[in-house]
Parts: structure tokens; sequence; C-alpha cells
């Protein structure tokens, strides 16, 4: 099988889009689109239109640009059976569902906690995911919709992937949450060198992402929940009052 092309490309003030492309192809996916001219641009460079549009979750800034798009090259709107706010849906995927496009596969994770119809797509033959805002590098979304219980089942399930697996998330948010994250845990010495890599990335002003679910797992404290400096630290030995008392300061941070 031939490896998938991903473009990542900026919108609005800080999200990412991204156009999933096999090579020498005249159609791609497009994944979360909320700026039209950021799109249409991405899709002219790489001579294809986009067949189909793949939604983590309805807020604006991963969606804006789904009505003009379906409009311009009727691409078909894949989103999460019970999220009644997905745009002009035609497929409407469930948990564990894998599909496939231009012969490569997806499988839906549904990671409620930033909303409760969150989902991710897992491209399980080249390990590549899309988290939207679930997982950040060295971050997590904010928890709208969601409970700490829910949400921390959701990264559960994101660990649970090959750590080999390269993550597209939904924002360029890792320079403030590297600060938090040593902030908390100013010891880690992987999450020291990570650090420098990101203040690199940005004062040569090139994106953070994608990152490694390994690099995850090393120094993302959401991840960690049920690491001995974090019960300590937040005083529970329970993942689940640890992980909200975490998210709760990165919040106020």
């Amino acid at each position: 099988m031939t490896k998938p092309n991903i473009y990542l490309f900026p919108q609005l003030d800080d999200n990412y889009g991204y156009l999933i492309k096999n090579p020498h192809a005249t159609e791609g996916v497009l994944v979360d689109p909320s700026d039209l001219e950021m799109c249409l641009k991405i899709l002219e460079l790489n001579d294809c239109k986009a067949s189909h549009i793949l939604l983590t979750h309805h807020h604006d800034d991963h969606i804006a640009a789904v009505h003009d798009l379906k409009n311009k090259f009727q691409s078909i709107i894949i989103g999460y059976e019970n999220d009644e706010n997905i745009p002009h849906p035609d497929l409407k995927v469930k948990d564990d569902e894998i599909f496939e496009l231009h012969q490569n596969k997806f499988k839906v994770i549904h990671t409620p906690g930033h909303t409760l119809q969150h989902i991710n797509y897992f491209m399980p033959d080249c390990n590549i995911l899309f988290s939207g805002d679930t997982l950040f590098s060295i971050g997590c979304g904010r928890m709208f919709e969601g409970t700490p219980e829910v949400f921390w089942k959701s990264l559960s399930k994101i660990k649970q992937l090959p750590e080999e697996t390269t993550i597209y998330c939904g924002h360029e948010y890792t320079l403030s949450n590297v600060k938090f994250a040593l902030s908390i845990n100013p010891d880690n010495q992987d999450l020291q060198k990570y650090a420098h890599w990101v203040e690199h990335q940005e004062k040569e002003h090139r994106p953070t992402i994608p990152t490694k679910l390994v690099d995850q797992i090393k120094c993302n404290p959401f991840l960690q929940c049920d690491n001995e400096h974090f019960q300590k630290l937040y005083k529970s030995t329970d993942p689940i009052e640890v992980f909200g008392q975490m998210r709760k300061a990165k919040d106020n941070f």
C-alpha cells in the first residue's frame, strides 16, 4: 500500500487543517476545514479536489468552511452519528467503525471530553491519528461538555495505540502547553528536551505538529495522571481526580 501524504495548513489564529492525499491522486480528504481561503489554497497547490471532509467535532473553528466546500466540490461530509450539530452530514459514523476512502482505511474512535460527541480518526495501516481537540502536543482540549472520567477514558484509549503513531491535532498550542507542563513537572528530562525543540521550532516559525505518541507518553502530563509524581502533587491515587485537578490548573494557568 502507498502511504498517503499529509499536508498541514494553518487556519484562523492557531488552528490546523489537513489534506490527506495519495501520490498522483486528483482527489483528497480534508480534516476540520474552517478557513475557506486556506483550504482552497492547499487544494490548488496539490492539484486536487476535496472529495470528502472528516469532522472531529462541531465547534465553528473546525467546520466553518464546510458549507462552501460542499457547494464547490460536492464533498461528502463525514461526522459522528450522535453529533446533531455537524453540518450537512452525508455519512454518519460510529465508534470503532472502519471505513475506506481512496484505498485508505480510517477507524473511528469516540473520544468524549472536549465535546461529548468528539471523535478521532485513526489510520491503522500507517499509524496516523487525527485527534482534533482531544489530545494536543503536551496538552489536551478544554473540558467543555465532558467530565474528568470520560475525558481520561478517552485519553487512555489513545494511549493504547501503537507508540509510533503520528498525531495531527487541531491547534498550535505546544509552547504554552510546555510551559504549563514544566511548571508541574520540572525534573522530567524528556520534557526538558522536548521544550528545547519546541522553542527552536517557534523561533524558526515552524509548526510543532505532527508529534509522536511515544513522545506524548513521555512528556504530556495529561497522559500521566496515573503517574506517582502527579498523584503526589494532586494528593490522590485516582487518575480521574488527578486529571480533573490538572485540567482545572491548566485552565487557570
